[in-house]
């Protein structure tokens, strides 16, 4: 899928994802980078709101998962069951999240339970990139049902 498909997908299922302002500067099969200007997503103390970039973090990881399974061929409902977010430190630039494909083991067999049963789950990752370090990391396991 194209970053500007995706980001229109994003932008007409999950208002929220326009409302942020994010951009989607990758979509591949090895990675989602998802970015969003720090202005409209910054609180009292000029940094990035923990509400925003907790949004950002999930997007990425469902933004990953929504385009694998496409590219595979497969139409398919993507929620989100459980997440963590934890804030390392302060984000005082826009923001920038990725989620990098899981492992190959355990993506097909993610791949080849959800062609079977028509629902299967996965655990992924994301974090806030700010130069050179990670501000935000998140974790959270998704579930798809096939649509």
């Amino acid at each position: 899928m194209k970053a500007h498909d995706l980001r229109d997908y994003l932008f007409d299922q999950i208002p929220l994802a326009r409302a942020i302002g994010i951009e989607i500067e990758e979509a591949s099969l090895d990675q989602v980078i998802i970015t969003a200007p720090l202005a409209p997503n910054s609180n009292h103390m000029d940094t990035a709101f923990g509400g925003s970039l907790a949004t950002i973090l999930i997007l990425a990881c469902y933004s990953y998962l929504f385009n694998r399974l496409k590219s595979e061929g497969h139409k398919a409902h993507v929620l989100i069951k459980d997440g963590h977010t934890q804030y390392h430190k302060p984000v005082r630039e826009d923001l920038k999240a990725i989620c990098h494909a899981p492992d190959e083991e355990l993506l097909s067999h993610f791949i080849h339970v959800f062609e079977r049963r028509g629902k299967a789950r996965i655990k992924l990752d994301a974090f806030i990139q700010t130069g050179p370090d990670k501000s935000c990391t998140f974790s959270g396991e998704f579930v798809a049902v096939k649509a």
